[in-house]
């Protein structure tokens, strides 16, 4: 053997035995959909209830190679594997767990650290079969027994918000980053606390020498009141030196467990500086931890059918409030698609606000096997039978896959537009349309006709809701009005839909969402972060409207 692999072989035997640096979960944070924190023991643990898990920051003494385990426990008979990344490089031994009942370190694999410099560790779970719960982890160095790893408990900025240009929020997929480009931006940073009262942190920071930042931070407990109240501000102050840096300690008052919004205001600013994160001085990620999303919940209503009616048409009218980018209004949904208006972007123009509506294929179908004529997709997917005027129509296969239809047009916050679907038999198959009454005109406009296979030609499971699809604002609240809902049965009667049940997602730390009934309205309300709690299940009436009127053999249909 050569003297070199003799060498490596000697010092992996030796690595064997060395003492590993095991690690708690100071500086975990749950990620979308992943874990919640527990007690295990009479130690905080994480369990997963989903396959997203958690993430955490560490530091190590050593540069070099080091290898990563994590100690978890899974009942008897239930498995998984363990998937991410350690300090940017994907875990490279197997992560499988068996469930033994008790707690079991299963190897993540090797990766190269740099010294004193945090890294980012990602832990997910696949082909997951029963709870994990995650104790901690053990870090090992290859060349240096008395090596240590270190959490780095970390109020990330990933899923912070920025309320002007003055600052910028980037990276996040990754640890996040806030640039203060020069003075009068605000920065807000959503936290959840489990663990009451005063926390100390410090701002990590790069900037080049010379440049500095002065900035208020303050706690925000309601959003909408904010303003209102003369809260004590407490002073950064941040000075470049070309590296990584920390500001003096500050103290945060948290008076109760719950979510909250850490604000940073841009006093002052000379040259370009980046926040890298809020350390945690004294305090550990199980106390207090930053959003893993910042999506505002999506809020929905169901509207029950009435009992031995069949629907060949729907109608309802909606009114959106003014609100920011990425928010989708679906008006009429129902079991095979949606139908609403979607604010792009923060624009008043056609490009920045859609009308849309689309279609799920009689099974999941990706595109690239749509292109192919294949016999057997006939029973399967989604064709265009006519689309109007100005309509984009192309197949979708993310979210389920189908047809997917928009017509951009400058809608108008605070006016009342008419939705109106239809279906019709077509053999073994049916063919829905969707049709808008335009709030400017009066005139009604065609989307598309699209065609679904092996489908019985009704509408059935009808809901609305609005949605908040990017993360970005989901500071802002977003308030959408639905008046005037209907069916129309095979008869030819028109028929009020009079109960809407509300519900919503389940998204970590968040609140703020409503259903109410205002005027001759029912309304989804969601975002801002104010003291609002929505309840999910509760049935409210809708109030009663007047019968549509609409020459169904006059409708547009290019």
């Amino acid at each position: 053997m050569p003297l070199k692999r003799l060498f490596t072989f000697l010092l992996t035997l030796s690595c064997l035995a060395l003492s590993a640096n095991e690690v708690g979960l100071e500086s975990t944070n749950p990620s979308r959909f992943g874990a919640k924190f527990v007690e295990s023991s009479g130690k905080v643990a994480a369990e997963f209830n989903g396959d997203h898990g958690v993430f955490a920051f560490f530091s190590f003494s050593d540069k070099g190679e080091w290898s990563a385990e994590a100690l978890v426990t899974m009942p008897t008979g239930k498995s998984a594997t363990l998937t991410g990344k350690v300090a940017g490089k994907a875990y490279n031994a197997s992560g499988k767990i068996e469930g033994t009942g008790k707690p079991e370190w299963v190897a993540l694999g090797t990766f190269n650290a740099l010294a004193d410099a945090p890294a980012f560790l990602q832990l997910e779970a696949k082909e997951r079969k029963g709870t994990i719960t995650l104790h901690g982890y053990r870090f090992t160095c290859a060349t240096n027994a008395k090596a240590k790893a270190t959490a780095v408990p970390l109020l990330h900025l990933k899923t912070a918000y920025t309320e002007s240009p003055e600052i910028s929020v980037g990276d996040r997929g990754g640890v996040g980053a806030a640039t203060i480009q020069k003075a009068g931006g605000r920065l807000l940073i959503p936290v959840v606390v489990e663990k009451l009262g005063v926390k100390k942190l410090s701002v990590r920071f790069t900037a080049n020498k010379g440049s500095t930042a002065t900035l208020a931070a303050h706690v925000v407990d309601n959003l909408k009141i904010d303003a209102l109240k003369k809260t004590a501000k407490v002073a950064v102050q941040l000075a470049g030196t070309g590296k990584p840096a920390l500001s003096k300690e500050i103290a945060l008052t948290f008076p109760a467990a719950g979510t909250y919004l850490v604000a940073l205001d841009a006093q002052e600013a000379s040259g370009s500086v980046t926040l890298n994160g809020l350390l945690l001085n004294g305090a550990t990620n199980p106390e207090i931890w930053a959003l893993p999303n910042g999506n505002a919940q999506s809020v929905h209503f169901g509207y029950p059918v009435p009992k031995g009616e069949t629907a060949l048409w729907a109608y309802a009218e909606s009114k959106s409030l003014p609100g920011p980018p990425t928010t989708y209004n679906c008006v009429l949904g129902f079991g095979h698609g949606y139908f609403g208006y979607q604010r792009k972007t923060a624009g008043p123009e056609a490009k920045d606000r859609v009308f849309i509506y689309s279609l799920w294929d009689n099974g999941y179908v990706k595109n690239d096997a749509k292109k192919v004529s294949a016999e057997e997709l006939r029973d399967l997917v989604v064709t265009t039978v006519a689309k109007g005027e100005g309509v984009n129509a192309s197949a979708f296969d993310h979210e389920g896959s189908g047809g997917h239809s928009d017509l951009p047009y400058a809608w108008k916050d605070n006016a009342t537009y008419s939705f109106l679907l239809g279906v019709k038999a077509d053999g073994d198959a049916a063919t829905f349309s969707a049709w808008v009454k335009l709030a400017e005109t009066g005139q009604w406009r065609f989307l598309t006709s699209f065609r679904r296979p092996k489908t019985v030609a009704k509408i059935d499971g009808l809901y609305s809701f609005v949605e908040d699809w990017s993360g970005s604002y989901g500071q802002v609240e977003r308030k959408c009005l639905y008046s005037n809902l209907w069916i129309r049965n095979a008869a030819g009667k028109w028929i009020a839909l009079k109960e809407a049940k509300t519900s919503a997602t389940s998204e970590l730390g968040r609140k703020d969402y409503a259903h109410t009934v205002e005027g001759n309205s029912v309304a989804l309300i969601t975002g801002g972060y104010s003291s609002t709690d929505g309840k999910r299940g509760v049935m409210l009436a809708v109030p009663a409207g007047k019968e549509p009127v609409v020459e169904l053999d006059k409708l547009p249909t290019k």
